[in-house]
């Protein structure tokens, strides 16, 4: 069997089935009783990674030889995979960082797999035509939740198509934007031509309806690049002979962009796109100095461990840590901070996590990866080619400008469509490129004949062993996932007795799933099952960053007269979220039980400075009343009566005990009525 052979086996086949399956599926799958949509895709992923790499193993086993073809992408990547590995031992919490571990190394096993198994053009374009497919139905389902007309996941009343949210929809279509329109431009017979310029508007009105900022910068930065390498590489002949095809195509786009630029039926938008685009400029934007806040905090954990990081994944475990640092110099970004998972930005992630080495390594595989592309586009190819590869070129450039603003590598569906494309430019190019003789000079392999081994028996082995990997890694996990969504719709609705089975289920399926273990701890917190309460949010401690693990615990400990634990939790609390005002309710309230006044007056005084228009306001100021009252200082009570009495609503019950308050004031004393 000839080294060849690799591509002409049945598993070969399978492995090719395979690939098209998980795009499709990690792209399409939606489970609406479990509606984060990265754990749906985050499972599609790890399931189909775990059987193409059984599938590869058997196939090696069967040819006796490992085989893989040299690249100039292979060195760095094989490094930053290395860089990963020794950042995953050096973590501090290796359980949670082996997450983003899976999945970026599952990124990598795409690459190499489609570099390694597609050599021909019949394959490169089947797995093209593919995502043209997938593109449409997501472009089209979006616009349905638009327009209120979806049956499947109208309760979310979000445009979140199939992959989670208008920003991932945004981000996904944006890879994809330019490799349509290069399409179309390519087409010969007007059948394909109506097909390429059809979708091609449909993505374009889609990205109008999404209104993401980042990526439209992304596309108008991509657009001058593009058009500055046709003109370096003379590619613009392709445009004139599409001339009137242009015209009506940027008079198409043209409509598009005055419908959603007008106030108008078609225009459901609460804002237009104008009007979106203005708010980039403007200084008090939540989302900008939100990404601020975000990105200076990474810089603080770069700044901190600059050379190797702090480890792969653990930017959700430090990122409150950092965040509360910033805070408390910088208190304008208060109303800015909330608990971020990603940096909002790859590479400062990707360096605050892996440090300066992997990021470097990062950047060296895009260097080589650009160097190949130009390499190409110099040549003295077809036309046609060359665009093909540009269109792919440009959708790649277009994600990785995005991920200045965002974090697409973080979310399974857009990472695997990025590193699957990119290996398909590159598979695009070997295919053009290099001949015959010198694919066969890049061919590497490994015999495997001194093995002495029954393929047969090692085979079932494999197979048992996947069958083990598929039930730990992605079954039990995703089940964990289903019970914990079921028991948060009882906790909705503080049926804690319902909701505990499916919790605690779910943390004996994952027993290392930190939202899972806080879930379990609360509810059995609010059953009033102390001890179970305090070792499970205890334990949580190790696996989520969370403020409400530190309020359950303080909580905790007030019922079980641990005053100084339940102060040490509740301002550990506040530290890492400083608008969290439940929390100051209740140390002002465990203040109070220690007759400390001054301190539940400080505490509660807080809540209102935070949020002036607090909806249970009066309940603060009645009970600031009563603690006035304990003050003896019953003229300050009284003004903080009278205020709480005028914004009651009507009918509250807390009418009437704050009118007896008032008038006991100057008859009798009563035991003071807490209300939450």
């Amino acid at each position: 069997m000839n080294d060849n052979s690799l591509k002409n086996t049945l598993c070969n086949k399978m492995i090719l089935f395979s690939l098209k399956g998980l795009i499709i599926f990690i792209l399409l799958f939606v489970n609406k009783y479990v509606y984060e949509f990265m754990i749906n895709q985050e499972t599609i992923l790890k399931i189909f990674i775990i059987i193409i790499l059984t599938l590869c193993i058997i196939q090696f086993l069967k040819i006796k030889k490992i085989i893989w073809y040299k690249n100039r992408l292979n060195l760095p990547i094989s490094l930053f995979i290395l860089v990963m590995s020794i950042s995953l031992l050096r973590s501090e919490t290796v359980i949670v960082s082996s997450r983003d571990y899976i999945i970026y190394l599952s990124y990598f096993i795409i690459y190499f797999l489609i570099i390694n198994n597609i050599d021909n053009m019949k394959q490169l374009n089947s797995l093209i035509k593919l995502f043209f497919i997938l593109s449409s139905i997501i472009a089209l389902y979006t616009i349905i939740q638009y327009y209120g007309l979806d049956p499947y996941l109208n309760e979310l009343n979000a445009l979140t198509s199939t992959i989670g949210q208008k920003n991932f929809v945004s981000n996904y279509l944006g890879l994809i934007f330019p490799l349509s329109f290069f399409y179309f431009l390519l087409q010969r017979t007007k059948r394909n031509k109506i097909f390429f310029f059809v979708l091609t508007s449909i993505i374009y009105t889609t990205l109008m309806i999404c209104q993401s900022r980042g990526i439209w910068i992304s596309i108008i930065s991509t657009v001058l690049i593009g058009i500055f390498l046709i003109y370096k590489f003379k590619l613009f002949k392709i445009f004139q002979e599409n001339q009137k095809w242009l015209i009506l195509l940027l008079v198409t786009f043209l409509i598009i962009t005055l419908i959603y630029s007008t106030d108008n039926p078609l225009n459901k938008s609460a804002i237009t796109v104008p009007q979106r685009a203005i708010s980039t400029f403007d200084e008090q934007d939540p989302s900008i100095n939100t990404r601020l806040l975000m990105w200076q905090t990474t810089f603080n954990m770069i700044k901190n461990k600059p050379i190797l990081g702090s480890g792969i994944g653990t930017f959700k475990m430090n990122y409150l840590n950092y965040q509360a640092k910033i805070l408390k110099d910088n208190p304008y970004y208060i109303k800015y901070s909330g608990n971020a998972r990603e940096a909002h930005n790859e590479y400062l992630q990707m360096w605050a996590e892996l440090g300066i080495v992997g990021l470097g390594l990062f950047l060296l595989m895009l260097y080589f990866f650009y160097k190949t592309v130009f390499i190409f586009l110099k040549s003295k190819l077809n036309i046609e080619n060359k665009i093909i590869v540009l269109g792919l070129f440009m959708g790649i450039t277009c994600f990785l400008i995005h991920s200045l603003f965002s974090f697409p590598l973080h979310v399974p569906a857009l990472g695997s469509s990025f590193f699957v494309i990119m290996s398909l430019t590159i598979a695009y190019i070997n295919n053009f490129n290099l001949s015959e003789s010198e694919k066969e000079k890049n061919i590497r392999k490994i015999d495997l004949k001194i093995l002495k081994l029954n393929i047969n028996y090692v085979i079932v082995l494999i197979l048992v062993i996947m069958l083990i990997a598929i039930n730990f890694l992605v079954i039990k996990p995703y089940m964990a996932e289903i019970y914990y969504f079921k028991g948060m719709r009882y906790n909705v609705n503080s049926n804690y007795a319902e909701a505990l089975p499916n919790f605690d289920y779910a943390a004996q399926l994952d027993p290392y799933n930190g939202r899972i273990l806080l879930a379990l701890g609360s509810t059995y917190y609010n059953l009033n099952i102390k001890s179970k309460a305090e070792e499970i949010l205890q334990k949580a401690k190790n696996y989520i960053n969370n403020r409400n693990v530190f309020r359950n615990l303080g909580l905790f400990y007030i019922q079980n007269g641990n005053y100084k634990k339940a102060e040490i939790e509740f301002k550990h609390a506040i530290y890492l979220d400083p608008k969290f005002t439940k929390t100051y309710y209740d140390l002002g309230g465990l203040y109070f039980l220690q007759e400390d006044y001054e301190g539940t007056i400080e505490q509660w005084n807080k809540i209102l400075e935070i949020e002036p228009d607090f909806t249970n306001k009066h309940i603060i100021l009645n009970n600031l009343g009563i603690v006035y009252q304990k003050k003896e200082m019953p003229d300050k009570a009284l003004e903080y009566f009278i205020q709480a009495l005028q914004l009651a609503p009507e009918g509250d019950p807390m009418i009437e005990e704050i009118e007896k308050e008032i008038y006991n004031m100057v008859t009798i004393q009563k035991v003071p009525i807490f209300y939450k």
